[in-house]
C-alpha cells in the first residue's frame, strides 16, 4: 500500500493488492473518511488491468467506475438520479442499484462515465440527487486529484 496523498480537498490512494486500482474521492468538507465508511462522497475507481494509462501517465478513464453516496446510502434500483454540473451539463437516468452509479465496463455506461469524469475536471461544482437526497460537491482541485497518479507512477 502506498502513502495516500491529498490534492486540494481530494484524496488519492493507490493500492497494489490484487491489481492496481486508483481511488480519488471527496466528501462535502474535503476531509478524508475512513475507507469504506461513507457520508456524502464521490469515488472514482480506475483499474489499469485492461487499458494502458494515457500520455504522461494520466488516467484516461477508459475503464473506471463512479460511486456516489449521499447520507451514507447509494441510489436504489429504478430511482431517478440527477447529476447537474455548474457548466450546465446534466445527466438524468434511473439507477441500476448498488454501490456503483455507473461504469465504463459496459457499452451502456461508457458515455455517462466519460461525461462525468470530463465534467469533474471542467466544472466548479456538481449537484447529485437521488433517494430524496441532494448534495452539491465543490470540484475545486478535482483535476489535480485525478492526475495524482502521475507522481505515483514516476516514483515521487
Amino acid at each position: 500500500m502506498t502513502t495516500p496523498s491529498f490534492a486540494e480537498g481530494w484524496y488519492f490512494e493507490a493500492s497494489l493488492e490484487g491489481g492496481a486500482e486508483f481511488w480519488t474521492y471527496t466528501n462535502e468538507t474535503g476531509d478524508v473518511s475512513p475507507r469504506r465508511v461513507r457520508g456524502n462522497e464521490i469515488w472514482i475507481t480506475r483499474t489499469d488491468e485492461v487499458n494502458d494509462l494515457g500520455p504522461g501517465g494520466a488516467c484516461d478513464f477508459n475503464n473506471c467506475s463512479v460511486s456516489v453516496m449521499l447520507g451514507g446510502t447509494d441510489a436504489k434500483a429504478g430511482q431517478q438520479v440527477q447529476v447537474t454540473f455548474s457548466n450546465g451539463e446534466v445527466l438524468d437516468f434511473p439507477a441500476r442499484g448498488g454501490e456503483i452509479l455507473f461504469d465504463n465496463f459496459s457499452t451502456t455506461g461508457m458515455g455517462a462515465t466519460n461525461i462525468f469524469v470530463a465534467n469533474i475536471r471542467a466544472a466548479e461544482w456538481v449537484e447529485i440527487s437521488f433517494n430524496g437526497r441532494s448534495h452539491r460537491f465543490s470540484l475545486a482541485g478535482s483535476a489535480k486529484a485525478l492526475d495524482a497518479i502521475q507522481p505515483y507512477l514516476a516514483g515521487q
